[in-house]
């Protein structure tokens, strides 16, 4: 009997996990087509967009935590929570302001390569923060991601402070919120808290300091939005892009094995880069191809490596994580 109801339940299991697999795939595929938006939204400056997206996305948060009856007010009473929040939030705001100024500004490309970086960043970080041992595939990875940064470097100067302001503030981000260890949804909510403050912060001194929101102007791009009343449906809608996506990874994080998340995570920067060829003009030079190539030969040995170790599990097996 016991048999026969096992055999039942790993259908329902292989369904629950092929719909989680989609909704990890959607999550990824909004956040490679989410410069589009940034462009969009570009009649106004950056900093200004970024303290509207703190402030909408903090009232999506908390609505879907009240649509939901996910309990989030109790973590304010933890020192630890405070700490954990108020780190991870100013990281994401200034992953959020990076990400907005490179994205109306002609720098996709280098997104790209800062979102590619990203996982392997994690790796070292994992190394340093938590005395994880690295593997040999891991070590030949961390290598050609540095030589392929380097590279670029080498060849274009200034703007990888830009691909390396990314994959820094978001592995760090992970980080932070890995030791925290707080459940997904309550801990975005607290976390939108300890941002809108940033972003009243921001608003308070475009208020009072004239010239505060030219600081990182860029001109607008010929995607953007320039009526009223359509920069205010962009500004609500910033909270749903920023909160969206995020409530489909934690959906999707309770059911498909990290190893299979964490390679679902590239096609995110492929849709940026691809935007950038095929819709924005920013065509790759050889020593940008170069690092791309180095990059991606460390992700590959990351995902060989991956896979195999998932060989003769079951996908959804929970037990594989």
């Amino acid at each position: 009997m016991r048999g026969a109801g096992a055999a039942r339940g790993k259908p329902g299991t292989e369904r629950g996990g092929r719909i989680a697999l989609v909704q990890a795939a959607v999550c990824y595929a909004i956040w490679g087509v989410i410069p589009v938006y940034w462009k969009l939204f570009s009649a106004i400056p950056p900093l200004q967009a970024l303290a509207t997206r703190m402030v909408w996305s903090c009232a999506f948060s908390i609505a879907l935590c009240l649509a939901l009856h996910a309990r989030f007010l109790p973590l304010l009473r933890e020192r630890r929570a405070w700490a954990t929040f108020g780190a991870s939030s100013v990281l994401i705001a200034a992953n959020w302001g990076v990400y907005i100024w490179a994205s109306t500004s002609g720098h996709l490309l280098e997104t790209s390569l800062g979102f590619f970086l990203s996982p392997l960043t994690s790796i070292v970080l994992g190394l340093v923060s938590f005395h994880e041992r690295l593997s040999r595939m891991q070590k030949l990875a961390t290598v050609l991601a540095a030589c392929g940064a380097v590279l670029f470097a080498v060849a274009h100067g200034g703007s990888i402070w830009i691909s390396l302001a990314l994959a820094a503030t978001f592995s760090a981000y992970g980080a932070v919120k890995k030791r925290g260890g707080y459940d997904a949804l309550p801990g975005m909510a607290v976390e939108s808290l300890f941002a809108v403050l940033l972003g009243a912060g921001l608003f308070a001194i475009g208020w009072v300091v004239p010239g505060f929101w030219d600081v990182a102007r860029t001109a607008p791009d010929a995607l953007a939005v320039t009526s009223a009343a359509g920069i205010a449906v962009l500004s609500v809608g910033s909270g749903v892009v920023t909160a969206g996506p995020l409530v489909l990874y934690s959906a999707a994080a309770n059911r498909v094995p990290l190893s299979l998340l964490g390679l679902l995570q590239y096609i995110s920067p492929t849709i940026v880069m691809l935007l950038a060829v095929t819709c924005f003009g920013e065509l790759p030079d050889a020593w940008q191809l170069a690092s791309f190539v180095l990059i991606w030969a460390g992700l590959a040995a990351v995902a060989w490596e991956t896979l195999r170790g998932q060989r003769g599990r079951s996908m959804f097996d929970r037990r594989g994580r």
